[in-house]
């Protein structure tokens, strides 16, 4: 982001948490310890129409003290009164590929809509709005957290932002970057011209947030940026909507792993051999026998097999059910295990696909 980031509000306190530069945070920086591997995508696509969804997904993670209400315009994004700043992202990671964002920004002096990604090693790639700006809307990037001078930043033309829905997107891979608004590209970052001889240009597995939050605050160090301060209350809620997200997954792994401390995408492995843990949630599963579809091209025919169930974890994929991803060993099979999804009940015949051969 261009300038500092409200990350949180303590309430109890009354007091704010500003992260300095701009920089979203990090648990674990693979570029300085060894972390953990990260949870990955481990599939080619997903996607999430907020307007028919009526409870937050599971995938996503909620930031402490944020409310993000779901109505007929999606998911809502609202500063009511001091120190809000709702915001949320993906629990899974992607690794290049492409995202779209269909979005109204909110309208209000200092008042700051993002559709943000972000990796453990502090890559960033921004949309950021200014509630005040009714005819742009900012672009921006980062690597491994170093701001530079702040010179990276544009500014596309777009048609009222905080009136009108478009569609934002990113397109993403090793050898360039491009922000298109509407289908009309406005911007595209060659990897090579990136700041530090292309060492700045974001390159690992980056997780989806949307935020909204007060750059206006009296308090903020990013009041001027945000174009003034923010009236507190405000006049009126300020609220911004995402209709639908969409992500493209170029490299699907059930997790990722920095292999050293580079931070480069040729140090990232890329691991679909880890059996998914038990749910808390998902209801306890015995082996069982399946109807399965065939994963041979060469037939379309049903099969019985009596296939064991190894281990599930319940994932939600849309707005419609709660799908089950099943680690299954089928005796036919031309590995000894197969990674299949399927969406029946487990008593019941039901169809199954292979996403991955492990």
């Amino acid at each position: 982001m261009h300038t500092s980031t409200l990350l949180g509000a303590i309430l109890a306190a009354r007091s704010i948490l500003w992260q300095g530069n701009a920089q979203v945070t990090t648990e674990c920086d693979p570029t300085k310890v060894t972390c953990p591997n990260d949870q990955g995508l481990a599939t080619d696509s997903y996607s999430i129409d907020f307007t028919t969804t009526k409870t937050l997904p599971s995938e996503w993670q909620l930031a402490n003290y944020a409310n993000v209400g779901l109505g007929d315009q999606g998911a809502e994004f609202t500063f009511a009164k001091r120190y809000d700043a709702p915001t949320m992202w993906t629990k899974f990671k992607f690794f290049f590929g492409r995202v779209e964002f269909v979005v109204k920004a909110a309208p209000g002096v200092g008042i700051v809509s993002s559709m943000v990604l972000f990796s453990d090693d502090l890559d960033e790639i921004d949309w950021e709005f200014l509630g005040g700006v009714t005819t742009n809307v900012q672009t921006n990037y980062f690597g491994k957290g170093y701001t530079g001078t702040y010179n990276r930043s544009t500014s596309p033309a777009v048609a009222s932002p905080q009136t009108q829905f478009h569609t934002y997107a990113l397109d993403w891979s090793t050898a360039a970057l491009t922000w298109s608004i509407d289908g009309v590209v406005v911007r595209t970052l060659n990897a090579a011209d990136a700041d530090g001889n292309g060492d700045q240009f974001p390159q690992s597995p980056m997780k989806v947030s949307l935020s909204l939050w007060d750059a206006g605050d009296p308090d903020s160090p990013s009041k001027e940026w945000g174009g003034g301060v923010t009236p507190i209350p405000p006049p009126e809620p300020y609220t911004m909507y995402v209709k639908s997200v969409k992500i493209f997954n170029q490299n699907p792994a059930q997790q990722y792993q920095y292999t050293d401390k580079s931070g480069s995408w040729k140090s990232i492995k890329v691991i679909n051999d880890v059996p998914f843990s038990s749910s808390s949630s998902a209801p306890a599963m015995q082996a069982s026998t399946l109807s399965l579809g065939s994963t041979s091209a060469a037939s379309s025919s049903q099969a019985s097999l009596s296939s064991e169930v190894i281990n599930y974890s319940a994932v939600h994929l849309d707005r419609d059910s709660d799908i089950l991803f099943l680690q299954i060993r089928l005796p036919n099979a031309q590995q000894p295990w197969e990674l299949c999804r399927y969406t029946g009940s487990i008593e019941q015949q039901c169809q199954t696909s292979c996403l991955v051969f492990i």
